[in-house]
């Protein structure tokens, strides 16, 4: 996945959010990301920023007509449609535009037609200074993303902060081979991601979504400083 950052935000270029592509103009936590969405190909992602009605219509900004996205219900995946005629995203002939889609929640896109660059535009859920975001994990795969749109590996406590009971796993997708990365399983005494038994810990970054399984509940606390 393609992605181009801005983040207005003084203190988050301090605390090294979005890592060598942040550009920094004032101290207002806002900004945009930008994800390549390649015409054929699904691509998981997940909405880094907070629109303040953060619905499809307003989060997925630029889509072509005949792209379909697989929207998470809690259980699976809901495949939606999105019409370019009549401008809405549709689960059938029902219009599904105004379904939640808030950060935190993976989702996949395929893009129809010759692809698209969505911008996502918004606000960094938590605030300057300190302030935290929680994405509350129940136990089960479930398709995440960040609340506080850093570029790091999920280790860091300073960024990424994921911090999961032993024995977690944690599926990426390879966008090239359109597959699921070997998946990543947390080692609590270790303290280390491995993948196929060899200390490897994964990268996120801003706009991907990913699979996320805990033994147990947890919360997953970023902040940004």
């Amino acid at each position: 996945m393609r992605t181009k950052i801005l983040l207005a935000s003084a203190a988050a270029l301090a605390a090294g959010v979005f890592a060598s592509n942040a550009q920094v103009y004032s101290a207002n936590v806002v900004g945009y990301v930008n994800v390549v969405y390649p015409a054929g190909q699904f691509v998981m992602s997940a909405n880094p920023l907070t629109t303040g009605n953060d619905v499809l219509t307003n989060v997925l900004t630029s889509t072509t007509g005949a792209s379909s996205m697989s929207y998470w219900t809690g259980a699976g995946f809901a495949p939606y449609t999105y019409s370019g005629p009549q401008h809405k995203w549709l689960s059938g002939a029902t219009d599904v535009s105004t379904t939640p889609l808030p950060p935190g929640l993976g989702f996949f896109i395929k893009a129809g037609g010759a692809g698209f660059t969505n911008t996502y535009v918004g606000s960094v859920v938590a605030a300057a200074g300190g302030g935290t975001a929680t994405n509350a994990l129940i136990a089960g795969y479930q398709p995440v993303g960040e609340l506080v749109p850093y570029s790091d590996v999920v280790t860091n406590a300073a960024t990424v902060n994921l911090t999961v009971p032993g024995a977690t796993t944690l599926l990426t997708w390879d966008i090239g081979l359109q597959a699921y990365d070997a998946p990543y399983t947390y080692s609590g005494p270790q303290h280390v991601w491995k993948q196929n038994s060899v200390t490897a810990n994964p990268t996120i970054v801003p706009a991907q979504g990913f699979f996320v399984n805990p033994g147990s509940g947890t919360n997953w606390v970023q902040t940004l400083q």
